[in-house]
C-alpha cells in the first residue's frame, strides 16, 4: 500500500519565516533555520493528521495579540509517495 508524504520545502520555510517576520513579537531575525524547521516539523504533523499544512502563534505571542494561523501554500511542500505496510 502506498501513502504520500509530504514535508515542508526551502520555499515553504521561506514562507514560514516570512509569516513569523510580520506576525511574531521577536520578529523574522530571531529564527534560526533549527527553528524554522520545528515550526514546519509542527506543519507537516498537521498534515499527518488531515488538516492543511498549518502553524500558529499564540496571543501572547503575536503582534496583533490575537492567535495567527498561517497555511503553507502548495509550492512550500514536496510530496513522496512511500510504501508502507499493513
Amino acid at each position: 500500500m502506498k501513502a504520500k508524504q509530504y514535508s515542508v520545502n526551502e520555499k515553504g520555510l521561506s514562507e514560514i519565516k516570512g509569516f513569523l517576520a510580520d506576525n511574531h513579537k521577536k520578529g523574522g531575525d530571531h529564527f534560526t533555520p533549527d527553528m524554522l524547521h520545528a515550526w514546519a516539523a509542527d506543519a507537516e504533523f498537521q498534515l499527518g493528521e488531515g488538516n492543511s499544512a498549518s502553524i500558529e502563534i499564540r496571543a501572547w505571542d503575536a503582534v496583533s495579540g490575537h492567535t495567527e494561523t498561517f497555511t503553507i501554500s502548495d509550492a512550500g511542500l514536496d510530496c513522496e509517495e512511500i510504501e508502507i505496510e499493513e
